[in-house]
């Protein structure tokens, strides 16, 4: 790990790295490197982007980059939310898995406006999780009642 102490501040990206073994740091910012060199260099087009598939091949880059992406994208889509907002994805994610295809159904409940089912049940997820914190703020300002 890297002895740069992490803020509030940093992009998510920046964090992801700060969270990989110094091994694999030091392997993507010479893949880095490598990439920015075929991006300034003279190759053109289908060229550069094979040159840059085989430096990701040969310097195992991959499976540190996906690492960092899914430490970044699971940052932004879940630690930096709410309980609230975490229930509302929740919702989603489990009527996604719960349904498949079938999620993107349009759900017009009393002739109200068309939505997609995954919407309805992301926003009654965030809804409950709104609710409840409603419901816990109240009672610490009217004990008993």
């Amino acid at each position: 790990m890297s002895e740069v102490q992490e803020t509030a501040s940093d992009p998510a990206i920046v964090k992801a790295v700060r969270r990989l073994p110094p091994a694999e740091q030091q392997l993507l910012l010479a893949w880095a490197r490598g990439i920015g060199t075929i991006r300034y260099g003279t190759l053109r087009g289908f060229k550069k982007a094979a040159a840059m598939l085989a430096l990701t091949r040969d310097r195992k880059a991959a499976w540190p980059l996906l690492k960092v992406v899914s430490l970044a994208v699971k940052h932004i889509l879940w630690d930096a939310r709410s309980w609230t907002a975490r229930l509302g994805v929740g919702a989603i994610v489990a009527t996604l898995v719960a349904t498949g295809n079938e999620a993107a159904t349009i759900v017009a409940p009393a002739g109200v406006v068309g939505l997609p089912l995954w919407m309805w049940i992301g926003a009654g997820g965030g809804l409950i999780g709104l609710m409840a914190d409603t419901i816990a703020k109240r009672s610490k300002v009217h004990p008993g009642g």
